[in-house]
């Protein structure tokens, strides 16, 4: 590994100096103690005229090629009395390569740069910041020179390195391919899509850093909206709830044509519902959704927060049972309709004491949704106990009984068969009606322990 490494400056250091110079530093060679052969001046990186961002490029160029003392004798033109350490030496390059990013990006010799980076983090066997250096390059400097060596050589380092071993065949797809994007906020766009897709939580942390670097280039583009949402899910992957409230609040301010202000309204109710308690605001949020995008495909799921804050937070039962009607009425398929029918039927049951209302709401489950069965059978059954508790116990059969009718043969219509001879024999007195239910139980389900007491139930009746 150290030789590949070792091998790749080589490489690209030489390709740099011999092939990929600027037109006019094409002669100019780097010695082995970094001065650079052709100089008038060694002690001046420019003259004076020269632009500024070439005498800039010039000095990062020569800062490329600086050693610590300990891999060469005193070699490199600035820092060899003050910096020994590897690892010093590597970020004070890399912060004076942002530096010229920040001001130069695309553009000028920001391709070079970027190599330089990539060689630094190699340096440094830096593994994440070396595949989120690869992806940027190829995305964001499509039509560099330099693209050829610099993809070839990092291939062989994500070929070669265990880190990547498990993304490996991902990440060559990704830098070996060819981007179709041509304005540079989309290339970044696509870039900051493709470091997304790596799960890594080192990768994540590097997708935060250069999401906000998006925003701060590109935040007048469309994109801008959702890289907001990106780095709202990383702060929410993380446990940063309030970060994440905090960009959601940016995105409404910011970006309220945006189709992802949808979103932004929806995850800062739900903030405010699940972390902050602030369950009044919450409301305002997802109301705001179910008017402003009443399309949008996290309405049906609004509603039911509505409809359990004002049920479970704020114990207002009436308006709860509305909101719970509101959510069955408007989104029937919704994942949350069915379980809030059954809280619905539990309010009126056990707050507002409304028996009948309740007894409605179960069997408008088993009505509308047949082919729930468990759901089905739960809101029957809830029904017959009703019924039972109050001692009505022929309706509570007959609602026993529907499970048995709707769903023979499954297991809740054996629990409820079961119920329905208990109600026959100990408070009907009715044991012919009795025998007939224990008799469907041995035919129905003749290998159950089930059946086998009802054998027994039945031998005792018959004496």
């Amino acid at each position: 590994m150290k030789r590949l490494i070792i091998n790749f400056f080589i490489f690209s250091t030489t390709f740099a100096t011999t092939i990929n110079m600027p037109a006019d530093s094409a002669t100019i060679q780097v010695g082995v103690d970094g001065a650079r052969f052709g100089d008038t001046d060694n002690d001046q990186l420019g003259t004076v005229g020269e632009p500024i961002e070439e005498t800039y490029f010039d000095y990062l160029e020569a800062l490329n090629y600086e050693q610590p003392k300990k891999y060469f004798l005193d070699s490199g033109r600035f820092l060899r009395k003050t910096v020994s350490s590897a690892e010093a030496l590597a970020s004070y390059k890399i912060e004076e390569y942002r530096a010229y990013l920040n001001t130069y990006f695309p553009d000028a010799h920001s391709d070079y740069i970027q190599r330089f980076m990539i060689e630094t983090y190699i340096d440094q066997k830096e593994w994440g910041e070396v595949q989120a250096g690869l992806l940027k390059f190829t995305y964001l400097y499509q039509n560099s020179p330099l693209k050829g060596p610099v993809i070839e050589n990092g291939s062989k380092i994500i070929q070669q390195v265990k880190y990547y071993q498990s993304n490996r065949d991902k990440l060559l797809s990704l830098i070996q391919g060819k981007p179709e994007t041509v304005e540079i906020h989309d290339s970044f766009y696509e870039f900051l899509t493709s470091l997304r897709s790596f799960n890594e939580p080192g990768i994540q942390s590097l997708f935060k850093r250069e999401a906000w670097e998006y925003l701060r280039l590109y935040s007048d583009f469309p994109q801008a909206s959702t890289v907001l949402i990106w780095l709202a899910e990383v702060e929410l992957a993380n446990g940063a709830h309030h970060s994440a409230f905090m960009i959601y609040t940016k995105l409404k301010t910011l970006y309220p044509a945006s189709p992802d202000f949808a979103t932004a309204l929806y995850q800062t109710g739900k903030l405010q519902q699940e972390r902050f308690s602030e369950f009044e605001k919450a409301i305002g949020n997802f109301r705001q959704l179910l008017e402003q995008f009443p399309d949008d495909s996290l309405v049906a799921d609004a509603q039911y927060r509505i409809a359990t804050i004002t049920d479970q937070n704020l114990h207002d039962w009436t308006i709860a049972i509305a909101e719970y009607e509101q959510l069955a009425t408007q989104y029937p398929a919704s994942i949350h309709t069915i379980p809030g029918l059954l809280r619905m039927g539990e309010i009126q049951a056990g707050k507002l004491k409304q028996k009948e209302e309740a007894v409605n709401t179960y069997n408008r489950i088993a009505a509308e949704y047949p082919g729930s069965i468990d759901q089905a059978t739960e809101a029957l059954q809830r029904a017959g106990k009703l019924y039972e508790k109050s001692k009505s116990y022929e309706k509570a059969i007959d609602q026993y009984m529907s499970v048995h009718n709707n769903y023979p043969r499954t297991e809740g219509a054996l629990v409820n068969l079961e119920k329905c001879a208990k109600l026959y024999e100990k408070k009907l007195e009715k044991n012919d009606k009795a025998r007939e239910v224990l008799n469907i139980i041995i035919m129905d389900f003749p290998e159950t322990k089930s059946a086998k007491k009802a054998a027994k139930r039945l031998k005792k009746l018959n004496k």
